[in-house]
Order: C-alpha cells, then structure tokens, then sequence
C-alpha cells in the first residue's frame, strides 16, 4: 500500500524540532502509508539555528507557507501558535517542555495553553492536545477551557524514554568518560534574563577549577536559545572550557542522556531541571525565575521545595551532601504531589498519543511501535579530559599522600604547582607549567628521551617531564634524574606530583577514589 496521507511536523525552535524528530517521528515512521514533512513554523525567531542543527541531523524543512499549501492530512506540533491552522487540518499539540509552566509578556496564559497560542484567526482550536499529567488539564482549564474537548492526558514521551533509559546510565557513563567513582555535575540552564546563565554564567568554570577532578566531571547544559541568541557562537565560548575538562553535547540531544548518567544537577528554572527532579536526581538550585513561572505549577512548588547551591560556600560539599541521596529515589516511593500532578507514568505515552493521532488521520494503527531507550551520547568535537590542572599534594594518616588536581584556565594558579599535558593548547599555560605529561600513549625509551629533550628545550621553567612507557608506568626526567613511576593507571597522572613535591624513590599510598592506591617510584640509572 502506498503512502494515503501526510502528516506535517511543524516546530518553531530547534527544541521543538527536536522532540517532534526524536520522540514522535519514530512512532509514526514504521507506518509506510504515512508521509512525514518537516516544517518550520512562521514566527520563529531564532530561525537560523534551527535550520542550521536541522541540516546537521539530516531533517529535510520545507517552507511553512508551501507545507499548509499542500493541504496536508495533519499538523503536528510541539510549538502552538495560530498559524498552525492555516493548514486547514487537524493541529495535534504535543509539549516541548516540561509540561506547561512558563509565563511572558503578552502572554495571557502559560506558553502553549494561553488562547492567543491556540486559538486560529478563525476561532480554530487543536484537535488534540497531550497533557502529560492533571496539572496541565489545570492549566489549560484556566487558560484556554474552549481547548479542553480536545485535551487528553496521555503522560509524556520524553519523560518516559528518560525513565526506561535508566538501565542504561553505566552505558551512558562510559560514553561520556565518567569513571565509575567520579560523581557527574550537570549544569543546566534555561534561557532569558532569570535563567542560570545569566545569573552566573561562569559557573561551569568555576566548578571545574574548584571541584577535584579526579572525583568530579562536570557537564552543561544549556538551552538551545542561549547559542540562538548569541548568534551561534556558544560553542566557541566554551571551547576553553571543553578543551579542560567539561562535558558538553550536541544542542538537540545527548541532554537526556546525560541526565540519566547524573549525580547531581545544578539549574534553574528550565525544563531539564524538572526532569532531573522527577528522576529521582539530586538537585540544586542556581537560579530560579519565579517571574517567569505560572503560578500553582508543579515549577513553582519544586521551586520553593528545591534546595539552593550557596556561592559562598565549598561546591564540593555541598554537592556531595546532595548527592548521598540516591539516584531514583523517585522509583522508590519518594513522591511530592506536584511531580505526581505534573507527569502521569503509567507508562503507555506512545500508545496513547499514536492512537490519538491516527484518530485523527481516520486510520488504524499499523505496525509496532515503541518508544526507545536513548542513544548514548556523543560529545561535541574538541572535547577532552582536564589538560591543565594545578596539583595539590597533602598528608594523610600512616603516610598515605593526597594528590588531588583542579582544572586552570589562566595564571596564576593559587595554591600548588602547574601541570600541563602536552596537548594542552594553551601558550601562557605551558610556558608557565612545571610538570608537563605525555601519557597519550606508550613510548619507547629512546623516544622518551628525545621528547622530554624537546620540552625542556622548548620550555625551561619546566622541571619535570613524565613520559608513558607502558600502561600505569612512566619515567619522570628531571633534574638530571631519571625516576620509573608505575602503579595503578588512573594515578599515573597524579604520580609526577610526588616528586616534584620532594619525594624519593620509594612505595607511596596515594588517596584515590576512597580508596588508596600503591605508587612505586624508583631511580633510575
């Protein structure tokens, strides 16, 4: 049977464009009597990314003005707005958000439940609507009741593949390089005057010069609207900070994944802290724009409940406090009544809108289809371990030794010494470091030779070079002396700083992790 209906999916943002690629497109691709169109709604006003990521994910926009002129069979959207109804179709709502909590100016209601968002120029209303939980059929009651014929809770389909990707966090994990005894901070933000990023937009560097590194990864999350809004150039931004340590991922997607892989989050106000609170993670606030939030919503009671990250005090601590509580204790009974009023989690999202949207295009179901987990998430490019850190190294008990390190950005560094890897790409960092590391990879003796020759050469505050000679060994060159480190290689970074603090040759404890590890430092002929 050929294709007997068209059905448009239309998006304002890139967001909106995303969900409606990621979540509702599969449901409705294994369906080969259904034609699937990719539009961009008039009145978007931050056009330019939204076609450039659409371009990069392979998803082919027409017009919007030659999609409603083809009188297809049925709109489809993540983004209300009246001119959906040009169409003259069916306009099936979905919410690109965390249910429907925000407020603006000129807005009568919340974003995507306020008459002048759902109504056409000629009284047209959606013929449905999905509500993911009782509070947006609240919400909706008291913005725009002539939509409620329409209305449907059916649960959330971004809220359910992130609840069935659980399972898949050590996945995750791993795919990002968290080590299994790192602890994962997300930093999230939405976007607009009240959101964390304009609050306190060095916080991403802050935590990662502040945080241990070989305890935490940090990662950020930002709202597709702040790169919008800055003409494209977030990622340059943050190539400092990508290039050191921090996690970031492609605008559209891997946030997800990167919320099931979390220990903690640091947010706002946004979409993907709400989230994060109903999976159970522990969350801290930076930020909250209660002027931007529909009041007697499930935002603004996680708002006033949340617990707040004080900018005076350790991050450290207190995120560790946070982070003792364990991930999904959601599933073990742990529920406030706004979460259970924002999302319904019965758990069939995808069969309820499906059905809902077939109705509409007068069809029945055809094939399977099932909400998948999530893919695991792939960095954005230059992204890398911590390259330039100062090194810390304290005594503990029964002579065990602490090397702890923090990500730089810039000197002088504070307390300790710099350590830089060589692929540090940093001038003023390298020119400054006193230890450099080239541990990429495993050299042979007379290649080690030559390249710790070359960076005291290039570089002569430098006092010591350690080069990789075999997995968790390396011989560190220094003042005319030649030492062979070798232990467990999650230290080997860690080891240099053991000499240059002043330590012989000799078998160090290494606090690691919670646990201690052997490092063996012998002379060298």
């Amino acid at each position: 049977m050929g294709v007997s209906r068209t059905v448009v999916l239309a998006g304002r943002t890139l967001q909106s464009l995303a969900r409606l690629h990621f979540d509702l497109a599969p449901l409705l691709a294994v369906d080969h009597r259904l034609r699937l169109v990719y539009a961009l709604n008039d009145g978007s006003d931050r056009r330019e990314l939204a076609e450039r990521r659409a371009t990069a994910l392979g998803i082919p926009l027409v017009p919007w003005k030659r999609a409603a002129a083809a009188r297809p069979d049925l709109v489809v959207s993540a983004s209300a707005g009246p001119e959906l109804h040009e169409a003259g179709a069916p306009v099936a709502l979905l919410p690109h958000g965390a249910t429907y909590n925000r407020v603006g100016d000129g807005f009568s209601g919340a974003a995507g439940t306020a008459r002048e968002h759902l109504v056409g120029p000629g009284g047209e209303l959606p013929a449905f609507m999905a509500m993911p939980g009782s509070a947006a059929v609240e919400r909706l009651t008291e913005d725009c009741p002539e939509a409620l014929a329409g209305a449907a809770v059916t649960g959330d389909l971004c809220m359910e593949r992130l609840r069935i990707s659980r399972p898949m966090r050590r996945a995750y994990r791993e795919a990002l390089g968290v080590a299994p005894h790192q602890r994962l901070v997300v930093v999230s933000s939405t976007w607009g005057p009240h959101s964390l990023t304009a609050a306190d937009r060095d916080l991403p560097r802050r935590l990662l010069s502040s945080l241990p590194a070989d305890e935490f990864r940090v990662a950020y999350v930002p709202h597709p609207n702040i790169d919008a809004d800055h003409g494209g150039n977030l990622a340059a931004w943050l190539r400092p900070l990508t290039r050191n340590g921090l996690i970031a991922v492609p605008p559209e997607e891997g946030w997800r994944a990167l919320l099931v892989a979390a220990d903690c989050v640091i947010g706002d106000h946004g979409s993907v802290t709400l989230y994060a609170a109903n999976l159970g993670i522990p969350v801290l606030l930076g930020a909250f724009g209660f002027d931007e939030t529909a009041p007697g919503t499930p935002q603004e009671a996680f708002g006033k409940a949340a617990r707040w990250l004080r900018r005076g005090d350790d991050p450290a601590t207190q995120i560790r406090a946070a982070a003792d509580r364990p991930v999904g204790a959601r599933a073990a009974g742990l529920r406030e009544a706004w979460l259970e009023a924002a999302w319904d989690e019965s758990g069939g999202a995808a069969e309820s809108v499906r059905s809902h949207l077939y109705r509409l295009l007068r069809l029945e179901p055809e094939g399977v289809a099932a909400l998948e987990l999530l893919p695991r998430p792939v960095v954005v490019p230059d992204s890398a371990g911590v390259s330039a850190w100062a090194s810390r190294v304290t005594a503990l008990d029964r002579g065990a030794v602490r090397v702890e390190r923090f990500a730089v950005f810039e000197a002088p560094i504070g307390a300790g010494h710099l350590v830089v890897r060589d692929s540090c790409p940093v001038d003023a960092l390298r020119r400054q470091a006193r230890v450099f590391v080239v541990h990429g990879a495993d050299r042979v003796e007379g290649e080690a030779d030559r390249i710790a020759a070359e960076l005291f050469g290039a570089y002569p505050g430098c006092a010591l070079v350690s080069v990789r000679v075999a997995p968790g060994r390396a011989v560190v060159f220094g003042e005319g002396r030649r030492h062979l480190v070798s232990g467990d290689p999650r230290v080997l970074d860690l080891a240099p700083s053991l000499l240059y603090g002043g330590s012989g040759s000799g078998e160090f404890a290494v606090g690691f992790g919670g646990e201690r590890v052997s490092v063996l430092v012998e002379r060298l002929p």
